[in-house]
């Protein structure tokens, strides 16, 4: 089984919505177990442990959380070039956090194929539609499939 690891912050819930939805529909894929961890919950051997980590924020003041940074820092110890991941994020004003992440994601060696999603304020329907398409093309991936 691919393990995929889905680590969000979420201050207003909106972000734990969209977590929730990227897992939902990771979990569509069959051969892909499927994590869903708050910072607070992840711990470094699932870090280690999982070929695929998808990873969201709010936006704070047109930054990632400090709690969020330190995670990603943290990240840096553990081996994940050549993993797969994603972001995603929620805003109110900027939406800068799912580029950021992706960035640091990114620059620490793993593959980021995709964009990301964002969502302003409280995810509509469209937007937790892309969170489960998201959540299912990392998991796709993570099995061999290409479509």
């Amino acid at each position: 089984m691919a393990q995929l690891l889905v680590v969000y912050e979420s201050h207003t819930g909106n972000t734990r919505k969209m977590a929730h939805a990227v897992a939902e529909g990771a979990r569509q894929v069959p051969g892909v177990e499927v994590a869903l961890r708050s910072l607070n919950e992840v711990r470094t051997e699932e870090l280690a442990g999982a070929e695929g980590i998808i990873v969201g924020a709010p936006t704070r003041n047109t930054k990632v959380p400090p709690a969020m940074e330190q995670f990603l820092g943290r990240l840096r110890q553990v081996p994940v070039t050549g993993k797969l991941g994603a972001s995603f994020g929620s805003y109110g004003w900027s939406g800068e956090a799912p580029a950021l992440i992706r960035s640091s994601l990114v620059a620490q060696g793993l593959l980021l194929p995709w964009v990301g999603v964002r969502a302003k304020r409280a995810p509509d329907a469209q937007a937790l539609d892309n969170c489960r398409g998201l959540g299912e093309s990392v998991a796709r991936r993570l099995v061999g499939e290409t479509s």
